[in-house]
């Protein structure tokens, strides 16, 4: 009958497989994009509305988004995504001391994915 077609995915379906390769392709061009992105939205806030001080919290984004977590706790439960909600809290809602705390999250976190 001819060549097997090798852009059948694993469902089989054509499309299903064009659209996977366009979604990666998109995602790849993104990844590009992304810190110019942050760094631009950095500039306007700064320059617009002279946010300088807090826009910089927008830098911590860049590792988050490229960590790629693939649960829910892995991406709010590493270091960096730990160290900006701490930021948060204490230059917006002034919470330096009780907000401390939530670096115990770390080892926490470090010791769960250890068990499991």
């Amino acid at each position: 009958m001819g060549e097997p077609n090798d852009a059948l995915g694993p469902e089989g379906s054509y499309f299903e497989a064009r659209a996977e390769a366009e979604a990666r392709e998109n995602e790849r061009r993104w990844n590009g994009f992304y810190p110019i992105f942050i760094t631009i939205l950095y500039l306007v806030l700064g320059f617009a509305f002279h946010l300088w001080h807090p826009g910089w919290l927008l830098f911590l984004t860049i590792p988050l988004y490229y960590m790629k977590a693939k649960t829910a706790a892995e991406r709010w439960l590493n270091p960096v995504m730990i160290t900006l909600i701490y930021l948060i809290l204490g230059f917006f809602f002034n919470l330096w001391h009780p907000g401390w705390m939530i670096f115990l999250a770390i080892p926490a976190a470090a010791i769960l994915k250890k068990k499991s």
